[in-house]
């Protein structure tokens, strides 16, 4: 309420908003009471015909037979017109979207409501929490479809020994790139989503020479490898090796929201 009342700007939108309507109101009588006084014949042969049905109520149509009784006295080169009404549906749809733009304004620009940028961002918190509690309650269900980057330094460090374990073989000492590319830079062949690089450790890339690890370690493990990756310091040629792929990026939209831009196919 304080948030309305302080907003001076949009208050006054509301109250012109709703002065138009009542300005609309007031024409609408008037210009009815004008075409009375210029067309009383129309006015007073008009009959008013039975409506029966909600079709009939929602159209207010006039059968062919009785359009006598709306047609008006002018006449342009043997042409003369008829006084339909507006058909109901079509008006009752107008109101509804006067007091829809009203509400509109009122909720989202005055009390605050959340828009869809706001909406989606809360979407993808509660996603990635749901995707975190679920990997800590289920260790050992882990998959690329609920995997999270883990922060903790237990996590961080058992990655680093499976890392050195399994892949510093190919991929060097901290990720710098050997037969195996480069996993410090931003250019990834397979994806540098977290899902992506999981999935690539899970199943491997036998074609170019990269193992899978089904099997072999667990997805915890897996996970925890994935991990280590992410938060790898770049390391630049010639020390690094020359980046490979195409270029990822991940775009932040809120200080605790992070949604990924990863424009590779996996």
């Amino acid at each position: 309420m304080n948030a309305i009342l302080s907003d001076s700007f949009f208050l006054t939108l509301l109250v012109v908003a709703i002065v138009l309507l009542i300005c609309l109101y007031v024409l609408y009588g008037t210009f009815k009471s004008i075409f009375s006084i210029l067309y009383p014949t129309a006015y007073k042969e008009r009959a008013p015909k039975k409506q029966a049905t909600v079709y009939d109520q929602l159209t207010d149509y006039v059968p062919v037979e009785e359009e006598h009784t709306i047609l008006m006295d002018h006449e342009y080169d043997g042409i003369r017109e008829l006084d339909n009404n507006l058909p109901p549906w079509w008006v009752y749809m107008f109101y509804v979207c006067i007091v829809f733009a009203i509400s509109y304004l009122v909720y989202f620009h005055m009390m605050g409501g959340a828009s869809q940028k706001d909406e989606y961002v809360q979407a993808v918190q509660k996603h990635n929490d749901m995707k975190r509690a679920f990997a800590a309650a289920h260790p050992k269900l882990i998959d690329e479809s609920n995997v999270s980057v883990l922060d903790d330094a237990v996590s961080i460090n058992s990655g680093k020994n499976a890392f050195e374990k399994n892949c510093q073989t190919c991929h060097a000492k901290d990720g710098i790139g050997s037969a195996g590319p480069n996993l410090t830079d931003e250019f990834w062949l397979y994806g540098g989503s977290a899902e992506s690089i999981f999935a690539t450790i899970k199943y491997g890339k036998i074609e170019k020479g990269m193992p899978n690890w089904v099997g072999k370690i667990s997805s915890s493990e897996m996970q925890q490898v994935m991990s280590y990756i992410k938060q790898l310091k770049y390391v630049a040629p010639p020390i690094g090796k020359d980046p490979q792929g195409e270029k990822f990026v991940e775009q932040v939209l809120s200080d605790s929201t992070v949604v990924v831009a990863d424009t590779l196919k996996k």
